[in-house]
């Protein structure tokens, strides 16, 4: 294989060429001495080993050729065996970093960039190889040349000059797409830095966004932890404070009993004094009156005597105004704190049911949070997995491309029949637009369509049974527990019997109606108020287990057909994406096939092959749009036969509530009492703390007024006991008076007078 020579070389060469060629006016063709020096010349030039680096800067080949160019002497030169710099030691420096760059490059748009620069570099080898092809061969027609008789003179070397000149241009184009790619592909690299700056920095987004996600489910999951623990321990000491509250109840019933019982002993032992104080005043009376006969009948104008009947008429009339005091305030201080009590331990109770009940709450809502990531993880494993595969498909399509390229020359061949087939298919498929769409066989889509839809029939047939078993099953636990509840009622005796029928027999048609009546819990216990009040209480706790369980369900249901859906809506997005990035390589490929071709039968070629690929790109449109119209019947089928299903499934529902209605509406009324009743309770509380407020203005009141009647009764006494004592003054003085005069008194109205006059000292 001879060796390339050097510009310098070539240079050289050209000009002692055309030196040659113009300095003789007739060429020898028998071969001269001067062809002969020529050839000598070529000959040792080819056989001349390299120049030696200068200590000049070295100077590129492009710089080489714009000096060539902007010097005047030389002009449009042969330069057909220029020593270019090849693709492969232009892309050497580049490599290194592209293959670090892209060696932990995973994601499919880099891989496609990756790809398509591999596919210039094979492409800049080829075109490598045919420059080194061309050069070999202009180096063999120059030696020819050289070697053979000079026949055409100065008309041949002006043709071998116009020859070069076209080379030279070939050349320049050549190195024009050379510098092109070059700059293509430094664009390529900025655009991959650019998109592993993105990847990085949606990455740390991802990671934070996770770290987030972890972070705040942790907290939620603590502090639902943290609540539940606190709600048992809550019931513990609700627990332990009922004992403590029943115990303090029996305690404080054994302390009123006591006081009862104390305050019957004190109340005997103050009638006892109350009688033998009442023996004592009867007697000092019955002595007045006697003396106070005595003296009216002696001197019944004295002044005595009228006094005396004042003080009677007076005494009389404050004894009528007198009334005994009421003994209904301690009653009702008894009634109010028992109410008092229990309305607190209803409040506390509704409290802890509440918390409860939040509780549960929060306990579901973190367990179907749980179930949701599950999903979403696993929802990511399914999409990695389509990911991994999207490698075999890559190698599927390097694959189809080949044999694309091993067919092209039979589609050439096609292109009139694919043509005028592309004209019919458009002609018919604006008549079939135009025209209503006739009634043809079912095609694969309809039969898929057909069987999805009798499965979905199936299932909701399916679920249909099993709604009605769990109505049937509901209607049948709510029919036991009114019997229950009927039998818990009847069960205490006929005391509670007698009042329940008197319950139902005056029960009101509304709640607005019903009268309260003080009696009505009178005679039963408080106990068994209490137990059905629990029994009520479970019931209702029960039926919202329920419904909360058959909402689960209903959720779960949704959630199911959402994954399904996104499932669906995920394929499709893969399968459109697919298609964009089939077509998108088609386009890079016909684009650099035009880029790189460099004949007229390369340019034709990729006319031929661009035309084919529009004629895909057509019948793949009218694939689809065919599709789209059997899909697009399907789809309307579907949704006629889902809303008639709808609509008979909204009257077998409608059926089926008119045929539990009774229990529904007993149910509805059930908690519409429970509603009134609590709201009844309520009033009832505001009307007794009135009632309690107006007692005790009354009570004050009374005592006040009893306290002023009680203190001019004093008052009243005292007066009457002065005048009483200067009544008896005068009387003694009378005594006194007749016995200084000699009246003789007998011993019994002696005796009395003394006795009563010793009682008052």
């Amino acid at each position: 294989m001879p060796r390339r020579l050097t510009k310098d070389e070539l240079d050289e060469q050209f000009e002692q060429f055309l030196k040659d060629s113009v300095s003789d006016d007739s060429v020898d063709l028998g071969g001269s001495a001067k062809s002969s020096s020529v050839r000598d010349s070529l000959g040792r030039a080819s056989q001349k080993p390299p120049p030696k680096k200068t200590s000049a800067a070295p100077v590129r080949w492009w710089q080489e050729e714009e000096d060539s160019e902007e010097t005047p002497g030389r002009g449009k030169q042969s330069q057909g065996c220029v020593e270019l710099p090849t693709a492969e030691e232009l892309m050497r420096p580049i490599r290194p970093d592209s293959m670090d760059n892209t060696r932990g490059f995973t994601l499919q748009p880099n891989e496609k960039l990756y790809l398509q620069m591999k596919a210039l570099q094979a492409q800049s080898k080829l075109n490598e190889e045919a420059m080194f092809t061309e050069n070999q061969r202009l180096l063999n027609e120059l030696a020819l040349t050289n070697n053979s008789p000079r026949t055409l003179g100065n008309v041949g070397c002006v043709a071998h000059i116009q020859r070069i000149t076209q080379l030279l241009g070939k050349m320049q184009a050549a190195q024009r797409t050379e510098e092109r790619l070059v700059k293509e592909i430094h664009r390529l690299k900025q655009e991959k830095q650019a998109l592993e700056v993105d990847l990085q920095m949606m990455s740390k987004e991802r990671g934070l966004a996770k770290a987030q996600v972890v972070y705040t489910s942790g907290d939620k999951s603590f502090e639902l932890q943290w609540y539940a623990v606190n709600q048992e321990l809550l019931d513990r000491d609700s627990a332990r404070l009922r004992a403590a509250t029943a115990d303090t109840h029996k305690r404080t019933e054994q302390v009123e009993k006591l006081k009862m019982e104390l305050g019957k002993r004190v109340n005997q032992s103050k009638t006892k004094e109350r009688a033998g104080d009442a023996k004592r005043i009867q007697d000092l009376e019955r002595q007045v009156k006697e003396m106070e006969k005595i003296l009216r009948h002696r001197n019944p104008n004295s002044l005595p005597a009228l006094i005396y009947a004042a003080a009677n008429t007076s005494a009389e009339d404050g004894g009528a105004k007198s009334s005994p005091p009421t003994q209904t305030r301690a009653l009702l201080e008894r009634c109010i704190r028992r109410l008092e009590a229990e309305l607190e331990s209803r409040d506390n109770e509704a409290k802890r049911s509440l918390r409860a009940m939040e509780q549960q709450y929060q306990r579901i809502k973190l367990q179907y949070e749980q179930e949701i990531s599950d999903l979403e993880q696993r929802l990511t494993q399914k999409h990695q997995l389509q990911t991994g595969s999207s490698g075999v498909w890559q190698a599927q399509v390097c694959s189809l491309q080949q044999e694309l390229e091993l067919l092209k020359e039979n589609h050439q061949s096609r292109e009139r029949t694919l043509q005028a087939e592309v004209h019919s298919l458009q002609e018919q498929l604006t008549q079939q637009a135009q025209s209503p769409p006739p009634q043809c066989s079912p095609s694969r889509h309809q039969r898929q369509a057909e069987t999805a839809l009798g499965v979905r029939i199936e299932r909701l047939n399916q679920e249909l049974s099993a709604k009605t078993r769990s109505v049937q099953e509901l209607s049948r636990t709510v029919e036991r527990l009114q019997k229950e509840r009927k039998t818990m009622l009847c069960g205490p005796g006929p005391r509670s019997e007698g009042r329940t029928v008197g319950e139902t027999a005056t029960f009101p048609p509304t709640q607005d109606e019903k009268d309260y009546q003080p009696t009505a819990f009178s005679v039963s216990h408080i106990s068994e108020v209490l137990q059905e009040s629990e029994g009520l209480r479970l019931r209702l706790e029960q039926l919202e287990l329920q419904r909360d369980k058959e909402r689960v369900v209903l959720q779960a249901a949704a959630a199911q057909a959402e994954l399904r859906r996104v499932q669906q809506h995920s394929a499709e997005q893969v399968s459109s994406l697919r298609a964009d990035q089939q077509r998108e390589l088609e386009r890079l490929l016909t684009g650099h096939a035009l880029a790189h071709s460099s004949s007229k039968v390369a340019e034709l070629t990729n006319q031929v092959t661009t035309q084919e690929i529009m004629v895909q790109h057509l019948r793949d449109q009218v694939k689809e749009l065919q599709g789209t119209k059997d899909a697009l019947a399907v789809s309307k089928l579907r949704e006629d036969t889902l809303q008639n299903q709808l609509t008979r499934l909204l009257e077998e529902q409608k059926q089926a509530k008119e045929c539990h209605s009774p229990e529904l509406r007993h149910f509805t009324s059930l908690e519409r009492k429970i509603h009134s009743m609590e709201l009844r309770h309520t009033q009832r509380e505001k009307e007794l703390q009135q009632v309690i407020g107006q007692t005790r203005l009354v009570v004050e009141a009374e005592q006040q007024s009893e306290v002023k009647r009680r203190r001019r009764l004093a008052q009243g006494k005292t007066r009457e006991l002065e005048v009483f004592r200067l009544e008896l003054d005068s009387i003694l003085d009378i005594l006194r008076e007749l016995q200084r005069q000699g009246v003789v008194i007998p011993a019994p109205d002696r005796a009395s007078p003394l006795r009563t006059n010793s009682h008052l000292q």
